[in-house]
């Protein structure tokens, strides 16, 4: 499974929801989940790949296996900005409580010249990416 069909998945999923909000919490690890727009708070990375391991049953993904450094996990985030932007959704990743990177409709681009991505706290997503690099 490529981020595109991941995405067409998480698109899908949230056409479900009408009106309101569904909230999941494993853990430390939230997610809110609205017709337009996901806030993902991660608190403890290594649950996250634990919990992501588990839903996939030993099956080896496209997305997991394609990232290997932090270049590879910001090309990432440019492939899933694109799709939530042409899909007028927008993805909240916060790592402990704090804003780290919009991605997709609201999101403001800066200095990186990446469309669809706003970075508000540089330090933070460094972080986080490379504690989830530790954890995989």
């Amino acid at each position: 499974m490529d981020a595109k069909n991941l995405m067409e998945i998480l698109f899908k999923f949230q056409s479900l929801i009408a009106e309101g909000s569904l909230e999941l919490t494993v853990g430390g690890n939230s997610c809110t989940i609205t017709r337009d727009e996901i806030i993902l708070n991660i608190s403890n990375p290594e649950e996250v790949i634990r919990l992501a391991k588990a839903l996939r049953e030993g099956m080896e993904s496209d997305v997991t296996k394609s990232i290997k450094s932090i270049s590879d996990a910001l090309k990432l985030l440019a492939e899933v900005g694109e799709e939530l932007s042409k899909e007028r959704k927008t993805l909240t990743v916060k790592y402990q409580g704090r804003d780290v990177v919009i991605m997709g409709f609201k999101a403001k681009p800066g200095i990186f010249d990446m469309n669809n991505i706003e970075i508000r706290d540089k330090v933070e997503l460094i972080k986080l990416i490379s504690n989830l690099l530790i954890a995989l």
